[in-house]
């Protein structure tokens, strides 16, 4: 976490990973506890959840130093925002 992600003690990490993913116990779980940082979560879908601007809506409240997501969210948020509508809705500096 430190190397890769730069997450130091106190750090708020965002991962909209899947628990049960291959990476999610060492990315969600156990990485940044170990690390001392804080884990934010999010599982399910980022789309209709209420609308595509979901995890941009999550880094804007909680200011996360870094995120990590399984690509094929952005995918899906990609194609029901094609046009990046939703992202510039949120201050995510």
């Amino acid at each position: 976490m430190d190397i890769i992600y730069n997450i130091q003690p106190g750090d708020v990490w965002f991962s909209g990973s899947d628990i049960g993913w291959v990476v999610g116990h060492s990315f969600i779980i156990y990485g940044p506890l170990i690390r001392g940082g804080t884990t934010i979560m999010y599982e399910g879908k980022p789309v209709m959840t209420p609308d595509p601007g979901a995890f941009w809506r999550l880094i804007e409240d909680y200011k996360p130093h870094s995120m990590y997501c399984a690509p094929t969210a952005i995918r899906i948020i990609k194609k029901e925002d094609y046009n990046g509508e939703y992202i510039k809705k949120y201050d995510l500096s």
